[in-house]
């Protein structure tokens, strides 16, 4: 029986420094921000536990403030707007399917 074990334990996986997100997409070299909360990964690079405890050096490359891909400073607060609008949806919704359901047990009685 083959067991599948992890290249790098959680100890070692990087994860963004705002939120904690360690998917697959905080250890590219190309990726500008962090996919789950707009972290800029140029100010604050993401980094694992070893690293920020100080068990081992952090080897994250010093991108240069000219270099770095300016992108629109609105974007997180738009990026927040469709959060909200989508907890709104989500909770309409299941509201929505609430009374039908209610109704329906009320037709039934």
């Amino acid at each position: 029986m083959l067991i599948r074990a992890r290249q790098t334990s959680r100890l070692h996986r990087r994860q963004c420094v705002a939120c904690g997100y360690a998917g697959r997409f905080v250890d590219r070299p190309s990726q500008p921000t962090c996919p789950r909360c707009a972290c800029d990964f140029a100010a604050r690079p993401p980094r694992s536990y070893a690293e920020m405890e100080g068990f081992e050096e952090a080897g994250v490359p010093i991108i240069p403030r000219s270099a770095r891909i300016v992108g629109d400073p609105v974007a997180g607060e738009w990026r927040l707007v469709e959060r909200w609008l989508m907890f709104l949806f989500s909770v309409l919704a299941v509201g929505i399917a609430v009374v039908a359901f209610g109704f329906a047990v009320v037709a039934v009685a």
